[in-house]
């Protein structure tokens, strides 16, 4: 039912985002067609995001002080022994 609901959803936005760009060719277009278009396009692009996974993690303030400051500092001096190794 849900997959139903779902193919429902995306052919309505489709079809009232189609709508509302034929509306823009008249003369007087009506803007609350307009309005329900733009609003239907909001959530569909708000539930396409929800399903989309981020590319950031959630780290804690101290593994962000380490990953800025003590992690480049680290390998900073890991370089140089690297260096004077050779």
């Amino acid at each position: 039912m849900k997959r139903v609901m779902k193919i429902i959803f995306v052919v309505v936005t489709l079809g009232v985002m189609g709508w509302a760009f034929f509306e823009q060719t008249k003369e007087q277009p009506n803007v609350w067609i307009q309005i329900v278009a733009v609003i239907l396009f909001f959530a569909a692009m708000s539930r396409l995001t929800r399903r989309t996974a981020s590319n950031s993690t959630i780290e804690s303030p101290a593994e962000r002080e380490f990953n800025t400051g003590i992690k480049k500092d680290l390998i900073e001096l890991d370089k140089e022994d690297q260096k004077d190794a050779k």
